[in-house]
């Protein structure tokens, strides 16, 4: 599972983990509203404004007479308008007052609500009109009560709920901009994959024809010598293998695969007396068989596109100890795609008939690579080899394609 996960593209497991956070947000703020609108706030205080609560009660007299005024009976009936300001910014609905009571009275009339008067309390419930008081609004209400005296009215209990909406979180208005650049981002990256793969399918193309180019062209210079047919391809094949087993990038395999194909190109100039001859060669003749590496060298100087081809073909047969030609470079001098193309080659010669001597049995063919460890190879790459002979990799090397 965790193999599959790491081939996903970065870009839409982070989409991917964006979208369950806005998702997970918008299940918490839901969450949220629908406990703030089913939950009741219950306030309790003395008359006047107080932004803390954000609600606002007053009550007061707005004119009062006198009836049976000097007679034992004598008592004061007054007006009393009051109101309830919502200081929230939601609306607030399905209200509740609880006026306290300062001294006896009796409720003579009202208006904007029904009115029931409990022990030292008052209990106004609104009617349809006053039911809903919008956010930063108020609503009237009011009664005719006769007293002994004028009462004044100053404590409260106000009992409500808020109708919440998705706008007064600040939560939402992120998750709006998360939202906004989470589409952005989901459409540039769709926008992208797709002229991405448009450019890897191109690449796939373009890299198919470089290859079956490189291929006949191989081919071609293993026909001139028929105990060396396919023997590019298979030291290209066990080049990448080298090449993966010592960590080396997607990119640098596949040139390791082209410089594997390449690598024998400047046997194009060799005369074929010279190159099937199955006698010993003299010197002139040994000679002209080692300037296929200089001629290699010649034919891919301006080949720049693919890193280290004109490497492969100049240096494959320089030594570990110096003793190489067509330079006598050295140990790490000698650059690392040369000698991987080295020990691939010569793992080659020796697994195949030639026309000079018979294929080489396995056990000969690991201890000549043991032993020149160090000395004609690089002992790194002969380690790698020897562990591909042993697990049967070069058995069938088009396997391993």
């Amino acid at each position: 599972m965790m193999k599959n996960l790491k081939k996903v593209p970065v870009g839409a497991i982070v989409l991917l983990l964006s979208l369950i956070a806005i998702i997970g947000c918008w299940i918490y703020l839901n969450d949220r509203i629908e406990k703030d609108s089913s939950n009741p706030f219950i306030l309790e205080f003395n008359g006047g404004r107080d932004d803390s609560v954000h609600v606002g009660i007053e009550l007061m007299p707005v004119k009062s007479w006198i009836n049976n005024e000097g007679a034992d009976d004598e008592t004061v009936g007054a007006q009393y308008d009051g109101k309830i300001i919502n200081g929230y910014t939601s609306d607030i609905e399905d209200w509740q007052l609880v006026i306290k009571l300062p001294a006896e009275g009796i409720l003579d009339s009202s208006w904007n609500g029904t009115y029931e008067v409990n022990g030292e309390s008052i209990i106004l419930t609104p009617d349809e009109n006053t039911n809903i008081i919008p956010a930063g609004e108020e609503k009237t209400f009011g009664f005719i009560m006769i007293s002994d005296e004028l009462l004044e009215f100053g404590k409260f209990e106000f009992i409500g709920y808020r109708q919440t909406t998705y706008t007064q979180y600040t939560l939402f208005w992120v998750m709006v901009v998360a939202a906004g650049i989470w589409v952005v981002g989901f459409f540039s990256y769709l926008i992208v994959s797709i002229r991405v793969r448009a450019y890897q399918i191109r690449s796939e193309k373009d890299a198919k024809i470089i290859t079956q180019t490189m291929r006949t062209f191989a081919g071609m210079i293993d026909e001139k010598d028929p105990y060396t047919k396919g023997h590019s391809a298979r030291v290209s094949i066990y080049a990448q293998e080298l090449g993966k087993r010592m960590g080396m990038s997607k990119e640098e395999v596949r040139n390791l695969g082209y410089i594997g194909l390449m690598h024998d190109c400047g046997k194009i100039g060799v005369p074929d007396a010279v190159l099937t001859k199955p006698d010993k060669l003299e010197p002139d003749e040994r000679k002209e068989i080692e300037k296929h590496t200089t001629r290699g060298g010649s034919v891919l100087e301006n080949f720049t596109a693919i890193e280290g081809i004109r490497d492969g073909a100049l240096y494959h047969h320089e030594r570990y100890d110096g003793k190489g030609y067509p330079t006598g470079l050295k140990g790490s001098d000698i650059p690392l795609c040369a000698r991987i193309i080295c020990v691939a080659d010569a793992y080659d010669a020796m697994n195949s008939d030639r026309c000079y001597r018979p294929r080489m049995p396995r056990e000969k063919i690991v201890k000549e690579l043991d032993d020149n460890a160090g000395t004609q190879f690089d002992p790194d790459v002969v380690a790698h080899m020897l562990s591909m002979i042993r697990e049967g990799f070069c058995d069938n090397p088009a396997k391993g394609k």
